[in-house]
């Protein structure tokens, strides 16, 4: 506004003759002079050269302008104006004035008088601004229209409303910084708008102190606005901002978790103001405490409040407190309360799909549809009573409230397989496993792999031990991600499902080579009376069928491109299955290392020209930590020639405890005829968590995988970008940083992208992601929609300081498609 009045007044001036100079040392009025010009307006800037401004406004005045009846001429002069007059006959630029007017000449001219005739009902406040400013700017006369009584703020701050003052003091940028150190007064009127506006009087005098006595007062007051209980006493003499100024307070604290600049700065002051006050021990009874969750220790309250939902079956409101509490700031910022919540959404999971699936169990009563469907719906259960134990694991100390919910979702997994497995074993002593009509492992070779060989095309065979169906499942969405063609079908792995027999049967001709016998009081496979309990057995036997053509490779051997290239490689891999078996507690974690591996084995054998790929899996296994009364049997009397944690071989007794099996009901040729199979999920072994030996659907349904390149490479462009608060470079200041992944593609289709996220220091890791609903929990990748943008977490080792650097890259090829350069500066 008063920028427009003395342009007003300036034009005014012009009125009353041909030219106008203007006298500003200061430069105060330049913006507004230059302003000037128009059609009939010529504007001389002397700022800029003083010669030749003034030729050229000669050569304009003695020219141009008597050709123009309505021509004015306007030149803005550096200088103060002489006020003696034989110093005025020395100034090169009076000339311009005969005829005309000069700026300033009055007392109107005066910058003071000049605000007062523009804001006459505002002279109390403008004479205070003269008394400590001989030119406050233009932003701060223009804060006092409309009855602004804090236009210091508004002015020096560039902030036109009461939430930008406010996120203003609280979090500065580099321009409001230079403000509040260079400008005093700003103090007085702020802690006048803070007794108007919120009620409260600040104390402090210093911006440092005042800034954080406005982080106490604005986040304690959310909480307490927020809050449908009385505070307990210790809180009653707590600053506390009027129930009037609720939603102002509100939509600031809003802002600071919103922006993804200011989160980690709200995170550190809301837990410093939480522990400062002793919120978490004085409500640590409560679990009514609103809907915000301005605070950490609120939204441990919450998961209370789920918990209660789920325990008592109220399903769908506690999806409503899940879906809330995962956006909040908490499940991004804190790792223990992220994995809380995401340990609570597959609870919920598990309990919503096991009820689902179970008002179909009853609808299977034959034993092919039951496979079928196990093999395309019942086995998601199975990765997610994975994927919750994995994130248990994740948890350094789990608490007894997560416990709580675990062994809820336990329970329900539980109840819901064990059921499937009465049906399963009931149906196969009604029909027997010969009426399943599913490809068997046995003969899987014959069918899926000499074909290929002997159409010329170069094949891989995986032979992988112990990949249970559902793993499979998730190794194919990535295979198909790295642009390979997939095809998976349930195969019926030999039985019993003990590794050296289950691997024989994989080989060629096992159908009709394969068969047991007994060797010093042992049970052992043969191929083609060749004894075949070992991988070089196996080697050996292969080699007598297809010489050379025939080679094999561990799945490091391929990775390190120590191999020999062949028309048929065979792949073995033993990753998951050794996981299980010496170290249950942490399989979750080296079976993602196990199916990474796979991936990029095959990435690479497919850059090598191999055409056909073909996955098979001697068994798949239980993985349960959880150890029910009644899981432990006793073996019965008699003179076993197998004897493994889930089954016998031999000759004995029988009883209610186990399923008995002739060697004809299993399909194989065997010296022994009598097996015998603990029902349920039963061990001899007290406390055996990882078993394969039985006969489950998770134990004997295995993949049958068959997959090969993309015929038509699709050559989309995509683009991953990191960035760090909108930058590809910066300081983090937090051992938890959040970053952000964005991802670019041409592709009109979308669909979801695998990226793996690395942080390194020269050759070293020295972080890792941190686990999120965005991160595959059975691959380790963080997967993103192609288009989108979101949010990940990573952690930094405790003891590193310094420059690293974060990739993103292909998980199939190693490709580096993003980098991000950042350093620690730890607050």
């Amino acid at each position: 506004m008063i920028r427009e009045f003395i342009k007003s007044h300036f034009l005014k001036k012009l009125e009353s003759g041909k030219g106008l100079v203007i006298y500003d040392p200061c430069l105060f009025y330049k913006e507004i002079v230059l302003d000037l010009q128009s059609s009939e307006v010529k504007v001389f800037d002397a700022s800029e050269n003083v010669v030749l401004a003034r030729e050229e406004a000669l050569d304009y005045w003695v020219h141009e302008m008597p050709k123009k009846e309505n021509a004015k001429l306007v030149v803005y002069v550096p200088f103060e104006l002489k006020k003696d007059q034989d110093e005025l006959t020395f100034d090169p630029f009076i000339l311009f004035s005969a005829g005309g007017r000069l700026f300033p000449d009055e007392a109107a001219d005066e910058y003071k008088q000049l605000c007062l005739a523009a804001l006459p009902e505002k002279e109390f406040k403008i004479e205070e601004f003269f008394k400590e400013d001989s030119h406050p700017s233009f932003d701060a006369i223009d804060a006092l229209v409309d009855g602004n009584n804090y236009p210091k703020l508004k002015s020096g701050l560039k902030a036109s409303s009461n939430v930008e003052i406010l996120i203003a003091i609280l979090v500065p940028s580099a321009d409001q910084v230079a403000f509040l150190e260079s400008d005093k007064t700003w103090v007085k009127e702020f802690k006048t708008f803070t007794k108007s506006v919120l009620g409260v009087g600040l104390q402090k005098q210093k911006y440092e102190g005042i800034s954080q006595e406005l982080w106490n007062l604005v986040l304690y007051s959310e909480f307490v606005h927020d809050l449908p209980i009385g505070i307990p006493s210790p809180l009653k003499d707590v600053s506390l901002a009027t129930i009037q100024s609720k939603q102002l307070i509100h939509e600031v604290c809003n802002q600071l978790r919103k922006r993804k600049d200011l989160e980690e700065l709200y995170v550190v002051q809301a837990k410093r103001v939480s522990e400062e006050l002793s919120l978490p021990k004085l409500f640590a009874s409560e679990t009514n405490l609103g809907h915000i969750n301005t605070f950490a220790f609120e939204d441990s309250a919450y998961f209370k409040v789920f918990r209660d939902f789920l325990l008592k079956g109220n399903l769908d409101d506690a999806e409503i407190i899940l879906n809330q509490s995962l956006s909040s700031i908490w499940s991004t910022y804190d790792d223990d309360r992220r994995l809380s919540w995401m340990i609570g959404r597959k609870a919920l999971h598990i309990k919503k799909l096991s009820q689902k699936l179970r008002a179909k169990l009853k609808g299977n009563k034959n034993l092919q549809p039951l496979v079928e469907w196990y093999a395309q719906e019942v086995c998601e259960l199975d990765t997610l009573h994975r994927e919750l134990d994995k994130n248990v694991a994740e948890i350094i100390s789990v608490s007894e409230l997560l416990k709580t919910v675990h062994n809820y979702a336990v329970s329900a997994y539980l109840e819901f397989t064990e059921d499937v497995q009465d049906l399963f074993l009931r149906l196969i002593e009604e029909e027997g496993l010969s009426s399943l009509s599913i490809q068997r492992n046995i003969d899987l070779f014959d069918r899926k792999v000499e074909p290929l060989v002997k159409s010329g095309k170069k094949t891989v065979y995986f032979l992988v031990d112990g990949m249970r169906y559902e793993l499979a499942k998730q190794l194919k969405a990535g295979l198909e991600k790295s642009s390979f063609q997939t095809e998976l079908q349930p195969s019926l792995a030999f039985i019993p499902t003990v590794t050296k027999f289950a691997m024989a049967a994989l080989m060629p001709k096992a159908f009709s080579n394969l068969s047991l016998k007994v060797k010093e009081d042992k049970l052992e496979p043969y191929l083609a009376g060749l004894e075949s309990s070992t991988r070089d057995s196996r080697v050996k036997y292969v080699a007598g069928i297809y010489g050379d053509k025939a080679s094999w490779a561990w799945e490091k051997d391929i990775i390190a491109g120590k191999y020999m290239q062949s028309d048929l490689l065979f792949v073995t891999t033993t990753e998951i299955d050794q996981a299980g078996e010496s170290s249950p507690d942490n399989a979750q974690f080296l079976i993602e290392q196990a199916l990474t591996k796979i991936l990029k084995v095959s990435s690479m054998l497919k850059e090598k020209g191999y055409e056909e790929f073909v996955l098979g899996s001697d068994h798949g296994f239980v993985l349960l930590h959880e150890y029910k009364p009644g899981n432990k049997a006793e073996k019965p009397v008699g003179e076993w020639y197998l004897q493994k944690p889930r089954c016998l071989a031999g000759k004995g007794s029988g009883n209610s405890d186990h399923l008995e099996l002739k060697a004809s009901d299993l399909g194989v040729k065997s010296e022994v005829d009598q097996f015998l199979f603990l029902k349920n999920f039963a061990t001899y072994e007290k406390g055996k968590q990882f078993f394969h030996e039985g006969i489950s659907l998770q134990e004997v349904i295995t993949p049958c995988m068959t997959f090969r390149p993309e015929k038509l490479i699709r050559k989309e462009v995509i683009q991953v970008n990191l960035t760090y608060k909108g930058k590809t470079s910066g300081e983090i200041t937090t051992m938890r940083p959040i970053l952000e992944v964005a991802s670019f593609s041409e592709s009109l289709f979308g669909g979801n992208l695998d990226v793996q996220i690395e942080v390194i220091s020269g050759n070293k890791q020295v972080g890792f992601l941190t686990p999120s609903e965005h991160v595959n929990s059975t691959t380790g990748y963080l997967e993103i929609e192609q288009g989108k943008t979101l949010k990940f977490s990573i952690a930094m080792e405790e003891d590193f300081d310094g420059d690293f650097t974060v990739i993103a890259k292909s998980p199939s090829t190693g490709l580096i498609l993003s980098e991000l350069s950042l350093t620690t500066n730890y607050l």
